[in-house]
């Protein structure tokens, strides 16, 4: 089984709106460098160059997301290479290009270089993310290890071991804590299949016989406590051994497969049907006196015997229909279910019985 989980429409929509607010204050924040850097008189060539590229840029992905042209994984990690690539152009201008990188400041520079490796274990799973983290790290690495070599006492040799080593121990922990996280999912995940498939009936996919004992049990304690009428409905398919003797055993489970999915269509939404056990199925229905649980079951008799259900041949079932009553235990009011449906087998079956 695929654990992971397709991205929500709220969630790519609260992610695409916060990738387009980054990419407005990187937007104004670029446009508020280009002006004031202007004014002082510290523009290369170089910089109003990277300044306009960036503001296109900016503005490209702004539109790209505002218009949905893109998923929003895949617009955030453009935003992420076009970090990136701000980020390596101007190590490179200020680490070997004096000329046009004077104005540059790589401390500030190198305090939000880790910023984009947390905004990369967002985008997708760890194992991705580390790589990506790797692969920006190693970027970065190899911009400056010639300058380290070269002059490993200048003005900015400490500063860049510090930011390597930083880096290198924050993809760790992110790489850490991000599968530690999902290792806690997948444990979440695995105890709730689980729990579902101790409750469900591996063919039909309806509760199975441990699921509807706990539910009767818990109506009958409403019934005692608030008075809450419900009745049961057993039915099952009329001659099923020969079904099976006729026609083989997976045309016997193609026929319970398809008996659960036309009763599904005739009981209430508030109903539970349930799988009892071979081709016995039961039936829960909340809020019902005996008569609208025989008018159920009797439409469902008929709802049943209209189509073939079996290699173009059709079906009929009996069911039985029984209330509950407030000295009932599970295993009574069944016992007085099972006897409804035996009545209706002696009766002629492909009709419903009730008993009180």
């Amino acid at each position: 089984m695929n654990h992971h989980s397709l991205t929500s429409p709220s969630a790519d929509s609260f992610t695409r709106s916060l990738l387009m607010a980054i990419i407005v204050l990187a937007l104004l924040s670029t446009l508020s460098g280009w002006g004031i850097m202007g004014a002082r008189g510290l523009l290369s060539p170089v910089l109003r160059g990277m300044f306009a590229t960036c503001t296109l840029v900016l503005v490209g992905l702004f539109v790209v997301a505002w218009r949905r042209m893109l998923p929003a994984r895949a617009l955030g990690l453009g935003c992420l290479l076009f970090a990136v690539a701000v980020c390596a152009l101007c190590m490179v201008l200020r680490l070997y290009s004096p000329r046009y990188g004077a104005a540059l400041d790589l401390e500030p520079l190198y305090l939000w270089i880790p910023v984009l490796y947390v905004f990369a274990f967002t985008l997708t799973d760890h194992k991705t993310s580390l790589a990506i983290s790797l692969a920006v790290m190693a970027l970065f690495a190899s911009i400056s290890v010639p300058y380290l070599i070269r002059d490993i006492d200048g003005p900015y040799a400490n500063f860049t071991l510090q930011l390597h080593v930083v880096s290198l121990v924050l993809i760790a922990a992110l790489y850490f804590f991000s599968s530690y996280q999902r290792r806690l999912q997948l444990a979440e995940l695995t105890v709730g299949e689980l729990a579902a498939l101790s409750n469900t009936d591996e063919l039909t996919k309806l509760c199975n016989r441990r699921r509807m004992a706990t539910l009767i049990d818990v109506e009958l304690g409403h019934l005692r406590e608030r008075g809450t009428l419900f009745a049961l409905v057993l039915f099952d398919i009329d001659h099923f051994k020969g079904i099976n003797d006729k026609f083989g055993h997976g045309a016997g489970d193609a026929a319970l497969v398809a008996l659960a999915a036309r009763a599904a269509q005739v009981f209430r939404g508030m109903d539970t049907l349930a799988r009892w056990g071979g081709d016995e199925f039961v039936a829960l229905l909340r809020n019902a006196d005996l008569a609208e649980a025989l008018h159920i079951a009797g439409a469902l008799c008929r709802h049943v015997a209209t189509e073939p259900m079996v290699g173009g041949h059709g079906i009929t079932i009996s069911c039985g229909a029984t209330i509950a009553l407030d000295t009932d235990s599970v295993d009574s009011v069944l016992q007085r279910a099972d006897a409804a449906l035996y009545a209706a087998k002696r009766a002629g079956r492909n009709r419903a019985e009730g008993v009180r």
